[in-house]
């Protein structure tokens, strides 16, 4: 069986990490050097010192130059705190090559973000498996990627918008939807409402196939709903295919546009693009990634 990540992929993901914008402050320390003031290393500045502060925190050497006294204050480190939601309806899995490609993509991310140690932890929309529940440290990576490519896709018809919003974790900071996003644009919106209700940076990638971008069949055919079962005949001319593109090309700017004028990051990836070239090429020039 093909690896979900190759050695040379993994070896390169550690020199990157999520690039978060607008960090929340998590529970635990951590290597991110945060807004607020706190105990890290990093030297923010100085303040007059006030009654109550604590004595060891004085600039001795500030005093001797001035003869006043000044309190150091560093900067905070925080931790980030990811949630990988992966959508396991079946419209992912009907496509080997979109499935493997998906759960690759999230094993990536993971992967990387626990690399950086950062808490981490990715949640099968729809499908049997448990939730990876939060973990921090390297020392995870390689059970994470294991966890991914052990993920099953859902045997029963459900909607991945409908799903997800039973499954938001509210303390998380950085949140990563995985979805092929082929539903109803009112669930989609809500879903992504929903999950911004909670102050979260939120990142959606949408994975398309080849064949579902432009379909090569051909003559008359029956067509069968992967999740609903239903079934359809129909004439596969080219003024059907091309009404099929023009509507999925509508669906998927909608989205955009609601991704643009809600302040969320939005990407497209092709399973014929390049794992590597998505990863530490296309992520890094749409700024979610960077090295650290």
């Amino acid at each position: 069986m093909k690896e979900l990540l190759t050695s040379t992929l993994m070896y390169r993901l550690p020199m990157y990490r999520l690039q978060s914008k607008t960090m929340k402050r998590g529970h635990h320390k951590g290597t991110r050097r945060s807004n607020r003031l706190g105990t890290s290393l990093e030297f923010s500045d100085f303040r007059p010192y006030q009654p109550g502060d604590d004595l060891r925190q004085i600039d001795w050497n500030v005093f001797a130059r001035t003869n006043k006294h000044y309190i150091k204050r560093f900067l905070d480190e925080q931790e980030l705190v990811v949630s990988i939601y992966l959508d396991c309806t079946k419209s992912m899995a009907v496509l080997p090559n979109k499935w493997a490609f998906a759960k690759a993509i999230a094993a990536s991310l993971g992967y990387m973000s626990l690399c950086a140690d950062d808490r981490v932890g990715i949640f099968p929309i729809g499908a049997p498996n448990h939730p990876f529940t939060y973990k921090k440290g390297r020392a995870f990576a390689n059970r994470f990627v294991q966890y991914a490519e052990k993920i099953q896709s859902s045997n029963t018809s459900n909607s991945f918008s409908k799903s997800l919003q039973k499954m938001i974790q509210p303390k998380s900071s950085f949140s990563i939807l995985i979805s092929d996003l082929l539903e109803p644009y009112d669930l989609i919106e809500n879903a992504l409402k929903k999950l911004q209700a909670y102050k979260q940076e939120l990142y959606v990638v949408q994975i398309l196939s080849h064949e579902e971008i432009r379909p090569v069949y051909q003559g008359d055919l029956q067509l069968i709903d992967s999740e609903t079962s239903e079934t359809i005949h129909v004439t596969m001319s080219t003024a059907v295919k091309n009404s099929y593109q023009q509507r999925l090309s509508s669906h998927t700017e909608l989205i955009q546009k609601l991704c643009y004028e809600r302040g969320i990051h939005f990407i497209q990836c092709k399973t014929d693009d390049s794992l590597e070239d998505i990863i530490c090429g296309q992520l890094i020039a749409k700024g979610w990634i960077q090295v650290r």
